[in-house]
């Protein structure tokens, strides 16, 4: 019943908003939960908060997906795969979506099982290559051709993108302009950790948290500074763009790097390299949800990655 309520209220709010704006897939909005205040996550890789948070209502799992990118292309091994068509012994995703009007923040939580986590690649640089995780977000629900990345003068769609452990302190990668120290992960503007179960580097599940404060428009300059960066207010009923592509690879680099890259997925057909396509309607509070309340008990566990962190920056 709520999620039939949340979903006439995503509806109403795009018809108003404006008919010109695209959205993949055109039947889909996935409502983000509202954190009451004092139970926003913190940002650590436990995925404590969103245990109350039903992913059926407030995020999308494996079998809803889209294969998407470089594996999917004539001869991969995706070539003929479809919506949902992920083997579970192999790999499976469950993302969950949330914000909060009083940290001004949106959230989100993706849990990876993976029967070998592979972090390996022979360049630090191409992320791509490994077991990694690529997220979108356009704060002005543009047409998904409208968005600006890194041409113009400004930009209005800003991708996060990872692949961890680090491998030669290389670990992040955010476009547009990553010489932007001052929007880093560990900023105001973003932080991410993670946690995993199992075995670091074979069969294991991956536990990514992640929070950004939305940011409406930037000069698409190398020396735009912080206070340039105009931050959207986030607000009950107002519908975002969020993207995301979760990318497996099984393999000892054998072949070209589209070769080597098992399977791709993404809540959108359009998904690949996490392109901001999705719609995402800020929620109210559901009064079904028993949320955690902070003690701030977590801050201690998530020191340790917080450290090896500043050291690539």
């Amino acid at each position: 019943m709520l999620k039939k309520m949340i979903l006439g209220v995503a509806v109403v709010s795009l018809v108003l908003a404006a008919p010109s704006l695209a959205h993949d897939p055109p039947d889909l909005i996935i409502p983000a939960a509202q954190f009451p205040a004092g139970s926003e996550p913190i940002i650590d890789g436990n995925p404590v908060e969103w245990g109350p948070i039903s992913v059926e209502t407030y995020g999308s799992v494996g079998e809803l997906l889209f294969p998407v990118g470089a594996a999917t292309k004539e001869g991969r091994v995706l070539e003929n795969a479809g919506q949902g068509e992920i083997n579970p012994a192999d790999f499976q995703i469950r993302h969950k979506l949330g914000w909060s009007p009083n940290t001004n923040m949106f959230y989100w939580h993706t849990e990876v099982y993976d029967d070998l986590h592979v972090v390996s690649r022979l360049d630090p640089g191409k992320f791509w290559v490994d077991d990694s995780i690529e997220y979108g977000f356009n704060f002005k629900h543009q047409a998904i051709d409208d968005q600006v990345y890194n041409k113009g003068d400004v930009s209005t769609q800003f991708t996060y993108k990872w692949t961890v452990p680090p491998l030669e302190g290389q670990y992040e990668f955010l476009n547009p302009r990553p010489e932007r120290v001052w929007l880093l992960d560990g900023t105001k503007w973003l932080n991410m950790e993670y946690t995993f179960d199992g075995d670091e580097f074979g069969e294991s599940t991956y536990y990514y948290e992640v929070s950004i404060t939305p940011i409406e428009e930037l000069p698409n300059t190398e020396d735009a500074t912080e206070d340039q960066a105009v931050e959207g207010i986030l607000q009950e009923g107002m519908v975002v763009h969020w993207g995301n592509m979760i990318s497996d690879t099984d393999s000892d680099f054998i072949g070209t790097e589209d070769q080597i890259r098992e399977t791709q997925w993404s809540t959108a057909p359009s998904g690949a390299a996490g392109r901001s396509s999705t719609d995402v309607l800020l929620a109210p509070i559901d009064p079904g949800i028993t949320f955690v309340e902070q003690s701030g008990a977590t801050a201690v566990e998530a020191a340790s990655w917080a450290n090896i962190k500043a050291q690539y920056r």
